[in-house]
């Protein structure tokens, strides 16, 4: 049997193989099989250290997924990295919990704590639902369409009680677990076969027209004032490559308007006169200023140059645009310095022609379930994603940041059109494919400028998922208090 920190050196290496910018992502199936292995029943371990190498591996895992936020604030980093791996933390004890139950107990009851971790790590201290597990399956199409039923923690589900049964199988090699195994390969068979029968039978939709632009403004230089116009005038430059798209929409990134509107008039009227001279509608990001709020907002300007809508970014991220937890964590900002938004309150939808109404997603808002069902429900036939990760340098960081965007996609059955400053600038259709995306000669997509053009789907299906939401995690916690429930019975 491997030693514990053997065993969470591999886990955490294989966790971290699984996602960008390596993608082996069939090693995620057998990743946590090293840490379930440390409980092998033959030298009982006290909660705490079940705790303690779980959360050894959370660290070492989100370390090397989610480093990157140190170029925001090396503070908020490492406190967001020291509180991701709690949730690791917490299934350690899980695990050791109901370690006295039958296995197959077990088999059910471990996936489903694991889901509803990652469902509290999504929702709790306004949620950070980056890299879980079945983002690292976003591009097996035929799996994750199971996604419009139960989200993406369906897929997370089906990893982990991959991994227990693997580990079982391992650990009591003289039991007789044919019939889970069977039951697990069936399930996995249901869930490819449901894949199959949306891909080869998705409906054809109507199309809308959508540009791209991706200006690449190094970071360092966006917040410059004196470079303000400069930068304008060089996001202007790149969108009339599209100048003759015939475009139902181009899309800029977020805050691809540097500076505050009321501040900066001039370069607001330079955007209008852009898309009036082009005859192209644009989607501008840019920070509003209303009675001393500011907010991140994102700005439709009419073909004929008028303001025609405006949304404000909701769900805002905590350590860049507001400091969580006042006034416990307020001491923080003698490092941050950071001085807050305002969250907007309504799922504005946007017209990008008769019948082509979508909503918009700021930053990180298209890796939150609720935020894509909100506006589903509210009538967008698409989503348009507005962000900027020239934040993180040139890290992984925008391929994280696409995998729960493909999920976002699928749970919805909506397209998504996104552009950044850099990263992923594309598009991504209600299956999960990417269509096209913004790249330079040697298909490098993060750091170069360019546009891109492409025809997405206006659906108006509401799946499962969009009208119920997480009825399959809900479905998790019930099992979690049967387990509960039986592991009492146990010691009755």
């Amino acid at each position: 049997m491997l030693r514990p920190i053997t065993s969470v050196i591999a886990s955490a290496a294989a966790l971290v193989l699984a996602y960008p910018q390596i993608e082996w992502a069939p090693l995620v199936w057998v990743a946590l099989v090293p840490l379930l292995l440390i409980f092998d029943g033959k030298s009982p371990r006290r909660p705490r250290a079940a705790f303690g190498w779980f959360y050894l591996c959370g660290l070492l895992f989100f370390f090397s997924t989610v480093g990157w936020f140190v170029y925001v604030t090396w503070v908020g980093a490492v406190a967001l990295i020291a509180y991701l791996a709690v949730y690791f933390g917490l299934f350690g004890l899980a695990v050791k919990f109901f370690q006295p139950l039958p296995f197959c107990c077990r088999l059910l009851v471990l996936p489903s704590v694991w889901v509803g971790l990652e469902y509290a790590r999504s929702h709790v201290i306004t949620g950070f639902g980056w890299v879980g597990l079945g983002h690292s399956q976003y591009k097996n199409l035929l799996l994750i369409q199971i996604a419009d039923l139960t989200g993406a923690y369906g897929v997370s589900f089906l990893i982990v009680l991959v991994n227990v049964l693997i580990a079982g199988s391992i650990k009591h090699p003289a039991l007789n677990l044919r019939k889970a195994q069977i039951a697990v390969i069936g399930v996995l068979l249901c869930a490819f076969g449901y894949g199959f029968w949306r891909l080869a039978y998705f409906p054809q939709y109507p199309t809308v027209t959508v540009g791209v632009v991706q200006p690449n403004i190094p970071q360092e230089l966006k917040w410059d004032n004196r470079l303000q116009p400069l930068i304008v005038d060089k996001t202007i430059a790149v969108t009339k490559l599209l100048r003759n798209s015939k475009a139902d929409l181009i899309v800029w990134p977020e805050t691809a308007l540097p500076g505050v509107t009321s501040e900066v008039p001039h370069l607001m009227s330079a955007i209008e006169r852009t898309a009036q001279d082009l005859h192209l509608p644009l989607l501008v990001g840019a920070i509003t200023d209303e009675k001393k709020h500011y907010f991140n907002s994102a700005y439709l300007v009419s073909a004929k140059g008028e303001l025609s809508g405006r949304y404000d970014k909701i769900h805002l991220v905590p350590f860049g645009e507001y400091m969580p937890l006042h006034p416990w964590l307020d001491w923080l900002n003698n490092f941050v310095g950071l001085e807050d938004f305002t969250s907007g309150s309504k799922y504005t939808i946007l017209q990008a022609g008769p019948g082509k109404p979508f909503g918009v997603l700021i930053c990180f808002e298209d890796t939150l379930g609720y935020l894509w069902r909100n506006f589903t429900n509210a009538g967008a036939g698409f989503l348009v994603n507005m962000t900027n990760d020239a934040w993180f340098k040139d890290t992984k960081a925008p391929f994280l940041h696409l995998q729960p965007a493909v999920f976002g996609c699928v749970e919805n059955k909506r397209s998504l059109v996104r552009a950044a400053n850099t990263g992923f600038s594309g598009f991504i259709d209600p299956l999960g494919r990417v269509l096209a995306a913004v790249h330079d000669g040697h298909g490098k997509m993060t750091f170069v400028q360019g546009v891109s053009l492409a025809r997405v789907p206006v659906a108006t299906e509401k799946t499962f998922y969009t009208k119920y939401g997480d009825v399959f995690t809900w479905a998790c916690f019930l099992v979690i208090l049967w387990g509960m429930a039986q592991r009492r019975r146990t010691y009755v």
